[in-house]
Formats: structure tokens, C-alpha cells, sequence
């Protein structure tokens, strides 16, 4: 299971790992809309609405069936995975699937951080307030993004809300084997970092592609435009690391 915040490169991330042929990898199958399901039982909800209709619906209702024979059944792979992020798990709907992935210490978990807190909130207010596109597939256009200026108090919180949340899970997961990586490592050396990956899963090297495109390319400083009000601020707050 990957966890992270939002906007830390999930979607990078299961496209990574998505280039491996003995891994089944689906998206974020226990959002608000169930979505990017693949293996055989994407097809199925391709071919049967009605079907993935049924399924979504059990999720919370019945999430313990819902995870062992759809999200986790793997035919002819060595490991199957999907993403579910703090969001979510901070939520009291999801509750029940919490309290279900903590217990089963046999799932193996990949935390995914991004370094860069600042950059993460600016890249979700580029979401809310411009754009409305979360991520954009290699090679397609990237949407425009114009200079803006941060609300420094929803920043900070932003950033001590993200790290707190961290450290909550990593307590929650603390009996699972796990592995962290970051958004930044990924970008950096895809290969390499998903070599590490593969091997926690138990799987032998295979060629990797990033299968996105960045959308918010400008340095903070020029995107920012009272970006040295905000370095102030996290630096006077300890949060100069961001």
C-alpha cells in the first residue's frame, strides 16, 4: 500500500511501478470515486458498469471483502498494491478500512514524502485555485500557471498539519514492513529508486519511465510572489527544512 500526503507524485509513483510486469498496481481505489483499477478487475468494471457500481459501494460497507478479493487478488502477478493516502485515513468515513490495513501486518507499506512542504502547498493551490488538473501524462501539454501570492497562516498550518499527519501514520504502520522514498528521489533517479522498490517487493529489476509531466516548472521565487514574507515565516516557525 503506498501512503502519503497529497501532492507528493502518487500518481508518478504507481505509473513507476506500473512498468513492472510481475506487479498489479492500482491507483487511488478508496478515494471519494474509486478510480484507476487495472488488472482484471478493471477490465471487469470496463465491461460491467454496474458492477464497479457495486463495488464502490462495498468499499465501505464491506471493506474487508473488497480489499482481499478485488484490490489485493493478483492472478499470475507476485504482488499487488493500491494507493491510500492520509487525506482519507484522517476522515471518520474511513474508519473501518483504516483500522483494516493497520491490522493486516502482512501488507507491506511504501511511504511517499516530498521534501519540499512549501512547493507540495504551492503545488495545491495551483490545483484549487488554477488549474483543476492533478496530474498530466508524459508528453501531453502542461496547463499554464501564473504567479500568485501565498496565504503565509494557511501555509504554515499546511506544513505543520502535513508533518503531523506523517508522524501519525508512520506510528500506525509501525509494525509493517515499510519502505520511504520522496517525490524528489523519484524525479532524480527513477531507475534506481524503483530498483529499491522492486526489491522490497520482492520483485528483480525492470526498465522504468516517468510516466508524467511536472505541472508547476517555475522556481518558488518567481511563482511566489511574497515568497520572501513566506521563507520568513517557516524559518521563524522551525520550518526552514521545508
Amino acid at each position: 500500500m503506498i501512503t502519503c500526503a497529497a501532492r507528493t507524485g502518487s500518481t508518478m509513483l504507481v505509473k513507476l511501478l506500473r512498468c513492472h510486469p510481475s506487479l498489479l498496481v492500482h491507483g487511488e481505489v478508496w478515494g471519494d470515486r474509486m478510480a484507476s483499477l487495472t488488472g482484471p478487475i478493471g477490465k471487469r468494471i470496463l465491461e460491467d458498469p454496474a458492477a464497479g457500481e457495486e463495488i464502490a459501494r462495498e468499499r465501505f460497507t464491506r471493506p474487508e471483502k473488497v480489499l482481499y478479493k478485488y484490490f489485493l487478488h493478483s492472478p499470475g502477478k507476485k504482488a499487488v498494491g493500491f494507493k491510500l493516502k492520509y487525506d482519507e485515513m484522517t476522515q471518520p468515513r474511513w474508519h473501518e478500512v483504516r483500522a483494516l490495513v493497520e491490522r493486516d501486518l502482512d501488507l507491506k507499506i511504501v511511504f511517499l514524502h516530498r521534501e519540499n512542504l512549501l512547493e507540495r502547498y504551492v503545488s495545491h493551490q495551483v490545483v484549487k485555485h488554477q488549474t483543476g488538473v492533478t496530474n498530466v501524462s508524459a508528453g501531453a501539454a502542461v496547463p499554464p500557471v501564473k504567479p500568485f501570492k501565498v496565504d503565509v497562516k494557511d501555509c504554515l498550518a499546511d506544513v505543520v498539519e502535513t508533518r503531523r499527519r506523517t508522524a501519525e501514520f508512520q506510528r500506525s504502520f509501525a509494525g509493517h514492513r515499510a519502505i520511504e522514498t520522496t517525490y524528489e528521489r523519484l524525479v532524480r533517479a527513477p531507475q534506481a529508486e524503483s530498483d529499491l522498490l522492486f526489491a522490497f517487493l520482492g520483485v528483480d529489476s525492470a526498465p522504468v519511465q516517468l510516466g508524467t509531466e511536472k505541472i508547476v516548472r517555475a522556481p518558488l521565487q518567481e511563482l511566489v510572489l511574497n515568497y520572501p514574507e513566506v521563507e520568513r515565516a517557516l524559518q521563524d516557525h522551525g520550518c526552514l527544512a521545508v
